[in-house]
Order: C-alpha cells, then sequence, then structure tokens
C-alpha cells in the first residue's frame, strides 16, 4: 500500500495524468506519421500540381524559320546556336546540318580558319558537306529538311533526317 500512495503522490506532483506506456506512445506516433504521410500523398495526388495538372513538356516547334535568303553570304556557314543548327549556302543551294556530334552528343563549332566542323570533346572532325573524316565519331552529321515559306522565309525542320546529297536550291 505504501508503493502505491507514493506513485499516485508522484503522479499529483507531476500534474500528469499520462498513463500510457512506452508500448502506447509508439502506437500513437505510428498511426501519427501513417496519417500524416496519408494526408501529403493524398495532397499531392489532388492538388492543382499534381493530379488535375497536366503533364506536358512545352517544347518549341520543330519546324521554325531562319531567315531571308538574303541574310546569308554566299559560300558562308551561319550558326544558330538557339536551334542547334548550321545553315550552309553554296551559291544558291543551302543546306540545314546539325551542330550535334555523332560520337557522344557534344555541340560541334565551325572554325573558319581550317574550313571544317571541329568537335572540342574529343576531336571529331567534319567537312563542310558534314562527312566525317577524322576522330572517334562513327557517321556524318544530320542534315535537316529545308524549304521556303510562303513569306519567302528558309525553314528547316529538324524533324526530318534528309540524305547528304540533298539541298535547297533557290
Amino acid at each position: 500500500m505504501v508503493v502505491e500512495e507514493k506513485e499516485e503522490e508522484k503522479k499529483e506532483e507531476l500534474g500528469s495524468t499520462w498513463t500510457a506506456g512506452r508500448r502506447s506512445f509508439f502506437a500513437y506516433a505510428g498511426w501519427t506519421l501513417f496519417l500524416g504521410a496519408t494526408l501529403a500523398f493524398m495532397a499531392k495526388t489532388f492538388s492543382f500540381t499534381g493530379f488535375f495538372f497536366p503533364k506536358v513538356l512545352f517544347e518549341p516547334s520543330k519546324k521554325f524559320p531562319v531567315g531571308y535568303p538574303a541574310d546569308f553570304q554566299d559560300h558562308t556557314v551561319a550558326t544558330i546556336k538557339a536551334r542547334r543548327v548550321f545553315v550552309v549556302r553554296d551559291g544558291n543551294n543551302f543546306s540545314a546540318i546539325s551542330m550535334i556530334c555523332q560520337h557522344l552528343g557534344c555541340a560541334v563549332h565551325w572554325t573558319v580558319e581550317k574550313g571544317v566542323f571541329e568537335c572540342p570533346c574529343h576531336g571529331s572532325k567534319y567537312y563542310r558537306d558534314g562527312v566525317n573524316f577524322a576522330g572517334p565519331a562513327p557517321r556524318p552529321l544530320f542534315h535537316f529538311e529545308m524549304h521556303v515559306s510562303d513569306d519567302g522565309k528558309l525553314m528547316v525542320d529538324t524533324s526530318t533526317i534528309v540524305e547528304l546529297e540533298t539541298v535547297l536550291t533557290i
């Protein structure tokens, strides 16, 4: 009886009416974590950025204008970095060549002094028409379809890869 009285006195001194043990504490903590995780999942799933919001990747069009034919000087290579395309003009012939190296996907650049495309990563080199002649690149650069729009601008379609010999003659 003395032990029971001492326990009651300790409870009164602490002012606590909580009599739960360790097992009850972990049960409450487990349920709290479970409900919290469930509510977080439901909030993410059914919020406007989750379930009801379309998962769409907005990319620029694969068909785009690069300018008028008069904008390109004869026997030059123009770089369009934003679209990763070179526009090559030889007389009245135009061709669109990809900037992506065929070895590992680095961006090649045009070297005016040497007259070749060079990959800075692994040393692949390409002639002016995009044919590889040095380095580890296994094939030539891609050539894209070109046409003239109704308003007279040159249009490049990067979704259509054409043969190396294909040029747009104006």
